[in-house]
């Protein structure tokens, strides 16, 4: 093999393996149901955002809620949203300012990130409170803030059906049923950071995640009949034990990756036996 050629399918692997190991596919919140969170009334956990109709449109079957909240000079914030979708590979729709939000000194408050090392711990917890008639929800979007010491935004990262809602169990974020009349913490989802999103966090954040200090919360549920609904943070080490029944974190590249690494790859070896035949 002549050096010339050598040096180009190496260069060329490597750029295959470079553009493999950093370039995510997609990111998303998902739901993990392998963890149990619920049983959390008001009072017993804080919460990061608390969301509710308002008016009449509490009876809409159809109804959608909207909150926002955000670290404001290290002051939480309610109906502060970004205006803009998340900064990481994101789902094409941003929750606007709305009035929905529940305020309250044990319904909305800033997430303390000091305890987390990484962001495969982080765990978003969904309550949910529907009426017997129509128990399901579907979340259309919840955008998580990462802020630092000094209150600067890091990173965004969302999830949920975006712009592309169809309303059934292929959306990633619906609840065909979230329990009859439980009231607010009745019911837990545990909703994480897929891997991909995970380590796009961990890198903007830093190592241990000392780079970013508090954690915000934007989302709008879409078929939201009663409520109030909330969201609350996690560590999964407290929903489960480490190394007994604790999901291990899957950094898994995804097909569309692996596809684009393989032509890559084929590519490279095709243009090197051309150059060989050539030769």
């Amino acid at each position: 093999m002549q050096t010339g050629n050598r040096r180009l399918l190496i260069g060329t692997f490597a750029a295959a393996l470079l553009a493999f190991g950093t370039s995510p596919a997609a990111a998303d919140i998902i739901l993990d149901t392998s963890l149990q969170a619920s049983g959390q009334g008001f009072g017993a956990v804080q919460r990061l955002l608390t969301v509710e109709q308002t008016g009449s449109d509490k009876t809409n079957p159809t109804g959608t809620e909207m909150a926002c909240d955000a670290n404001v000079g290290g002051a939480i914030s309610t109906n502060s949203c970004l205006g803009t979708d998340a900064s990481a590979p994101n789902n094409g729709y941003f929750t606007p300012n709305s009035a929905d939000a529940v305020n309250g000194p044990v319904k909305n408050s800033l997430g303390d990130l000091s305890t987390f090392t990484d962001a495969n711990q982080i765990v978003i917890v969904y309550n949910p409170s529907q009426t017997k008639k129509n128990p399901g929800t579907n979340i259309q979007d919840i955008t998580l803030k990462f802020y630092d010491s000094n209150n600067n935004l890091v990173i965004a990262v969302d999830g949920g059906c975006g712009d592309s809602c169809t309303g059934t169990s292929a959306d990633p974020l619906f609840f065909g049923d979230t329990g009859v009349n439980l009231g607010n913490g009745g019911t837990g989802f545990a909703l994480i950071l897929d891997a991909n999103q995970a380590a796009l966090v961990d890198a903007a954040c830093g190592a241990q995640l000392l780079g970013c200090s508090t954690l915000a919360v934007e989302t709008t549920i879409l078929g939201a009949n009663d409520g109030p609904d909330s969201y609350s943070l996690a560590n999964i080490n407290d929903l489960c034990t480490p190394g007994v029944d604790c999901p291990t974190p899957q950094n898994v590249p995804e097909p569309i990756t692996l596809s684009l690494f393989g032509a890559g790859l084929a590519g490279a070896v095709g243009l090197f036996r051309r150059r060989k035949k050539s030769a």
